[in-house]
């Protein structure tokens, strides 16, 4: 893959569909619905093998994707809950939860997920597999996720200013953009 957009529009939607084929379905509706997907955050660890069908690019690529997918919904419940089951019924957007009773029906920040897959209980596995940086791919992501939420809101739910719902996106930013530096 040589680029995010690219990444996002053709092959993202399969490596998500083929994540959830992989894990456990406790770990894939812990909200006890099966229309509410969910992604416990040890899914996403080095401790399982479930992301080992992406090389570290494109594990850098799924991982960013996956973060925009989750802020969207979570930004959307938040701020702009009267539209949210439309929303939600447009995207079916997995839910980023944690891993034990009391935390897997709660949200956890999207920026956890960045987190997540650079993290390991086992100290050789953690020293032994490469860092993903995901820096990189998240800035060249930036401009065109935020066309695609502009243009999701102009075509589908233009009771939401895509503008307005975007910056309320930006505010929640692990990592500060390249021009801003």
């Amino acid at each position: 893959m040589t680029d995010f957009a690219t990444y996002y529009n053709h092959k993202f939607r399969q490596d998500i569909l083929r994540f959830f084929s992989i894990i456990p379905d406790r770990s894939k509706h812990t909200f006890g619905d099966k229309t509410i997907f969910t992604i416990q955050y040890q899914a996403l660890t080095k401790d399982f093998n479930y992301l080992d069908f992406l090389d570290i690019y494109e594990k850098a690529f799924f991982g960013t994707a996956l973060y925009f997918t989750v802020l969207v919904d979570q930004v959307c419940y938040s701020h702009f809950q009267t539209h949210y089951n439309k929303f939600r019924s447009l995207t079916l957007y997995p839910k980023f939860v944690g891993n034990s009773p009391s935390t897997d029906q709660t949200n956890f920040n999207p920026s956890d997920i960045f987190a997540a897959f650079n993290y390991s209980r086992d100290e050789l596995k953690k020293q032994s597999t490469p860092r993903i940086e995901f820096w990189e791919v998240f800035n060249s992501s930036v401009k065109h996720m935020e066309q695609e939420t502009l243009d999701f809101f102009k075509k589908h739910l233009s009771e939401i200013d895509g503008k307005e719902f975007w910056d309320k996106c930006k505010n929640e930013f692990p990592y500060r953009l390249k021009n801003e530096i």
